[in-house]
Order: structure tokens, then C-alpha cells, then sequence
């Protein structure tokens, strides 16, 4: 997947949405990613979801419902445990490659470590690695 193509493709506005989950592992050339996660304003929560875009609930400790079309899931909230940043934050800390803008590494680790999924386990490791090199 070309995740730059992909982002780009939704013609979404800047400064309300920002790549986050493993898309940012892809930009940085750390590991694939098979979807695009995307946190997003409240604003373009409501605005993808009247085009459409489907509404499912988040299964597990953290619920919370969540948008889906095609590769893409969209989420106005990322809590999980004591971390719980807001798409403002994250925006505002974004870091642009190749015009698309990514969640900062540093802010994936901490929902990584906070998730601890046997593959954010692993994840957690190739950011830490690739940040070291």
C-alpha cells in the first residue's frame, strides 16, 4: 500500500486529521500497514459520517464508536488506559512527510506502551530501535 497515496487520495482539510495507529510506522519505512487510521476533529467526525462512511463500535476495555470506509477507520478519540490525547494535540504535533501529516513517533510509542497487544509489544521494540539509529 502506498499509505501517502492512500491519505491523499480523501482529499481530507488540513489541520483536522492527523495518520496515527501504524501509519506512521509505515512513513518512517519501520514496518507495512495493511489500513490507514486516521484521528480526526469532532468536525470531520460528523462530516465523514454524514458522507457515509459506516459507524462501528470499538470492541474491548476502551469502547467507543469509530468510522470505516474501505482502509480507512476514522476516530475522534484514542483513549486507551491513562493515555488519552486529543486529535487537537496530536494535529498540532504532527509531523508532515511527503505533504500527509503523521502522529509524532514519539505520541505512537506512548499509545503502544499504553495498549501493550503482543504486536504494539513489537512495535514498541522497531520504534525504539529506529529511533536509537
Amino acid at each position: 500500500m502506498d499509505i501517502f497515496a492512500e491519505v491523499k487520495r480523501l482529499d481530507l482539510p488540513l489541520g483536522q486529521y492527523v495518520v496515527f495507529g501504524s501509519g506512521p510506522l509505515m512513513a518512517h519505512g519501520i514496518r507495512d500497514t495493511a489500513d490507514v487510521d486516521l484521528f480526526v476533529t469532532p468536525s470531520l467526525y460528523r462530516t465523514l459520517k454524514a458522507d457515509g462512511w459506516a459507524e462501528k463500535e470499538l470492541a474491548g476495555p476502551n469502547g467507543g464508536l469509530y468510522l470505516v470506509r474501505g482502509v480507512y477507520e476514522a476516530y475522534d478519540t484514542w483513549p486507551c488506559g491513562d493515555y488519552d490525547p486529543t486529535p487537537e494535540a496530536i494535529i498540532a504535533a504532527a509531523d508532515f512527510i511527503q505533504g500527509v501529516p503523521f502522529a509524532p513517533l514519539a505520541e505512537v510509542l506512548k499509545w503502544k506502551r499504553a495498549f501493550g497487544r503482543p504486536k504494539d509489544v513489537a512495535d514498541v521494540e522497531l520504534i525504539e530501535h529506529h529511533l536509537q539509529a
